[in-house]
């Protein structure tokens, strides 16, 4: 995604990744330490968010050269608390991150084929497949537990076998980039019972 301008307090900060369960922000050392917390204020579609936060963990990027410049961090940060207002608002963003990059990548010939996102079914009840990439063979496990896998990717029980078929051999192709977007698209389509919206696939 495109660094999207946010606050944690007074602090300026950018959003460089997003997820239902946490951010990614590039900060210039001026947001509370790792453990502390802080609330993660930005806008999206004239949409306020704000969303509570504990930092888990937090590095240096870039060190400051001179006096006149400041070092740059990155700060991973945990969601423990937001509105359902916010939530949905994030669900959004995240859906439109993903359907742009799915589109840039058709364009370049490269990457997920805009059809494989047609293939997630909404997640209507609590049973899921996970399918785990493992010394380059597939391990599918049913559980009852939603979280995404390192390598690899939770869906409904409910998806039919072809399109889970399309999903894992278009995963283990992909760039590391495109499997981040699957992954999101997965954990899109289980976290409510609305899923994602249906796109038409247009080669």
């Amino acid at each position: 995604m495109r660094p999207l301008v946010a606050r944690v307090g007074q602090a300026r900060v950018f959003l460089l990744e997003v997820s239902l369960n946490g951010v990614l922000i590039a900060h210039q050392g001026n947001i509370p330490p790792e453990g502390g917390t802080g609330v993660v204020m930005f806008e999206w579609e004239n949409i306020a968010v704000a969303l509570e936060c504990q930092i888990i963990r937090n590095t240096l990027q870039k060190m400051a050269r001179n006096a006149n410049e400041k070092s740059v961090y990155h700060a991973a940060m945990e969601i423990i608390r937001a509105s359902d207002t916010a939530m949905k608002t994030l669900r959004d963003l995240i859906t439109e991150i993903v359907a742009r990059a799915l589109d840039e990548q058709k364009a370049n010939a490269r990457g997920i084929p805009a059809v494989a996102a047609q293939t997630f079914q909404t997640g209507k009840g609590s049973q899921f497949l996970r399918m785990e990439l493992l010394n380059g063979a597939w391990r599918r496990t049913e559980t009852t537990r939603p979280d995404q896998p390192m390598n690899g990717f939770t869906i409904s029980a409910e998806e039919p076998p072809d399109h889970i078929a399309m999903l894992c051999e278009t995963y283990a192709s992909a760039t590391n980039e495109s499997r981040k977007l699957i992954k999101l698209m997965a954990e899109l389509s289980i976290s409510k019972a609305e899923g994602i919206p249906t796109r038409r696939y247009s080669p």
